[in-house]
């Protein structure tokens, strides 16, 4: 539980920081004046004033702002060119634009410093067995982690992908395997059993594990992939779900809390994989254009820009409320699935 809770707070604080500090950078960049920088909501618990912008630390964590002078009806009018209100409609789109590109940024680091430290890859070049899966008819024929497959069905086999390729070749049929263990040949006799998912015949054998380091300009590389993959596999998910390819399958607070506290306790990489991931998708998110988001407010200013003149407070508001009851409805749709898969574990 301990663990859950300081993965939590430490996941949804970076998640925070970046998105506010791409919103505080962005401010910083137009001259506009930060009035405050908070992680978290509600009264301060820590924190300092500088150039008369007070960095905070509140007292409820799971969440964060940046407060622009000029962003609402309340600001100071007498702030003149510090006041964002003053700025063209493209500049303020720069500055909500810049939460989720921090996000995306956030990420990138992320996933180049997991390839930097190493990541576990599957080694098939060998024929070593890395793992053998609990109830499987491997297991049940003897095999082991770290078994040398060197026969099939008579045939040599060189690499992990030959041992695939010949067990695939066997539907319900008995297959014999010889490999060395402790330096001594074993034969077995194993019989494969067809999995509808993988649509194939398999045993429950998987290759060994290795850990493979990148480079610095390797781990960047590979960290740009990463995130442009994941960004790409995340807008088709939302694409497919839009035309009704595919269902909907949403996680709450609860459930996300769950799932960082379970890649905590797998390690570092893992944690830092899983972040990058929720980094991306909420960067993507905060870019739809529904109210209350940044997208939506980039879609308002958009349209300021193009009628050049602004959107009534009315039509704002109107706005605003419908995106508030449609993030306040996902949210408790999202809840209600989380507590459902806890009961039903």
């Amino acid at each position: 539980m301990i663990i859950t809770i300081v993965a939590s707070v430490i996941g949804f604080g970076l998640l925070i920081f970046f998105h506010e500090l791409g919103h505080f950078f962005a401010a910083k960049k137009l001259g506009v004046r930060v009035e405050k920088f908070s992680l978290g909501y509600g009264p301060d618990i820590a924190g300092f004033t500088r150039n008369g912008t007070r960095y905070c630390i509140s007292a409820f964590p799971l969440g964060g702002f940046v407060k622009v002078a000029g962003e609402t009806e309340t600001a100071d009018t007498n702030a003149g060119r510090e006041l964002l209100s003053s700025r063209s409609p493209w500049q303020r789109m720069f500055l909500y634009f810049m939460g989720p590109v921090f996000n995306f940024l956030l990420a990138f680091l992320l996933f180049a410093a997991v390839f930097m430290v190493g990541v576990s890859v599957f080694d098939f070049q060998s024929t070593v067995i890395g793992k053998v899966t609990d109830g499987y008819p491997a297991q049940a024929a003897g095999l082991k982690p770290g078994d040398l497959v060197k026969i099939i069905n008579g045939v040599s086999v060189k690499d992990w992908m030959e041992v695939q390729s010949n067990i695939r070749k066997n539907t319900d049929k008995s297959i014999n395997i010889e490999i060395i263990r402790d330096k001594e040949p074993i034969a077995f006799s194993v019989t494969p059993r067809w999995d509808s998912g993988m649509q194939g015949s398999i045993i429950g054998i998987s290759p060994r594990e290795e850990l493979k380091k990148f480079s610095f300009f390797g781990s960047v590389w590979e960290g740009l992939k990463q995130t442009g993959l994941l960004s790409y596999a995340v807008v088709k998910g939302l694409a497919l779900v839009v035309f009704g390819k595919a269902k909907m399958d949403v996680a709450g607070p609860i459930g996300i809390f769950q799932m960082l506290g379970t890649q905590a306790r797998q390690g570092v990489n893992s944690f830092f994989t899983f972040i990058g991931f929720i980094s991306i998708n909420l960067a993507i998110l905060n870019l739809l254009p529904v109210p209350i988001f940044d997208g939506g407010v980039i879609l308002i200013l958009l349209v300021e820009a193009i009628r050049r003149k602004p959107v009534s407070d009315k039509s704002r508001r109107a706005l605003e409320y419908v995106g508030i009851a449609l993030i306040a409805t996902l949210v408790v749709y999202a809840t209600f699935k989380d507590i459902i898969r806890i009961r039903l574990r």
